[in-house]
């Protein structure tokens, strides 16, 4: 007589598609952190390489509270403190207060 038993072919197969769609999840995180760093350089100009040319700098003095969320929403972001920073002033220009 034989034993009845559960299949255990939806435990086996259960991760597969989380593994997939956390697959397409990274991909699309990949693709928009190039998305961002192409803006960056077409908004900001690429002056690495070619003689010259030089990005127009500030040397600049922040608080140690300013300075530290600079940093953290920077890295929390994928970009560059500088693009952050211009990304701040660009939306306070859109807002004319």
């Amino acid at each position: 007589m034989a034993k009845h038993r559960s299949s255990s072919f939806n435990d086996a197969g259960e991760g597969l598609f989380n593994k997939r769609e956390t697959k397409i999840q990274e991909v699309q995180d990949v693709q928009q952190e190039h998305d961002v760093q192409d803006v960056q350089k077409r908004a900001y100009g690429t002056t690495q390489g070619k003689k010259g040319q030089h990005a127009k700098r500030i040397n600049m003095a922040f608080s140690d509270d300013n300075h530290e969320y600079i940093t953290k929403e920077s890295r929390r972001k994928g970009i560059s403190a500088t693009a952050f920073v211009n990304m701040i002033i660009d939306q306070y220009k859109s807002n004319k207060w």
